[in-house]
């Protein structure tokens, strides 16, 4: 049987993360995040390979609730590691899910400094919001 080359999403579960060492692992991803703006009541997901002997952590997403019905995605990195194109839409749209099963029903995103993050989160089917309070311009929404 020849191997999986890494970065297949073969063996990548999303799970979330909340072990310390797990965490800062995480943070190392996020160190270059435009998203970051987490603290200590943020949710930590990540997409973890389960194949790998060294570091597994593929994707990192960290949400915050804003009221019941509302959550701010606080930060998002993928590692350059995984090549896989489609990791970065998939770990958005396992946070989504996740958040829809617990009744939001909106997540918002201030505006990212990196292309590729934005371009993820406009592919994922986030849009431009109006300014309102808490959200400035630029910041866009996603409908769950």
């Amino acid at each position: 049987m020849a191997p999986i080359p890494r970065g297949s999403p073969a063996g990548i579960v999303f799970r979330r993360l909340d072990a310390a060492p797990e965490r800062c692992e995480a943070e190392g991803l996020l160190s270059a995040c435009a998203l970051a703006d987490h603290d200590a009541t943020c949710e930590w997901y990540g997409l973890c390979d389960l194949t790998a002997t060294a570091s597994g952590l593929a994707g990192v997403a960290v949400v915050r609730s804003v009221d019941p019905t509302t959550a701010r995605l606080c930060g998002l990195a993928l590692s350059a590691a995984y090549r896989d194109p489609s990791l970065g839409r998939r770990l958005v749209c396992e946070v989504v899910d996740r958040l829809r099963a617990s009744g939001v029903e909106e997540l918002t995103a201030a505006p990212p400094a990196d292309r590729r993050v934005a371009a993820l989160l406009t592919g994922a089917g986030f849009s431009p919001r109006e300014p309102v309070q808490g959200c400035g311009s630029g910041w866009s929404r996603l409908p769950l």
